[in-house]
């Protein structure tokens, strides 16, 4: 009985090896699509995006930051505090946001999940 689980043991952690280094690969070629602001529609609700534009406008709360983000056209941005995109920005930054697309008040939105200021 002891050489099955041995081998049962071997066989379950060559499987653990072979997933992890199938996801590590997997995971390098998923791209996140760039979106512009002017081309979201309601069949873009709940997609993972990356917008680039600038910082039009910054107001902070105690758990989240609302930026205004501009390209042709501004769609407010989402930031929660509790999910580490505390980030010190101001207006007329260029950023990179990359976030989950939302509708509220009838209007789309970005909650976004990482932001980073490019030059």
């Amino acid at each position: 009985m002891v050489v099955k689980e041995k081998t049962l043991l071997k066989i379950a952690f060559s499987c653990a090896v072979v997933g992890v280094i199938a996801l590590f690969f997997i995971s390098q070629t998923i791209e996140i699509g760039e979106k512009e602001i002017n081309k979201i529609t309601e069949a873009n609700v709940g997609d993972v995006v990356l917008l680039k534009g600038n910082v039009d406008r910054i107001s902070h709360s105690e758990k989240v930051d609302f930026l205004k983000l501009g390209q042709m056209n501004t769609i407010d941005v989402v930031l929660f505090k509790d999910k580490g995109t505390n980030v010190s920005l101001k207006s007329g930054d260029s950023v990179e946001v990359i976030g989950k697309i939302d509708e509220y008040n009838g209007k789309f939105e970005i909650v976004g999940e990482r932001v980073r200021v490019i030059r």
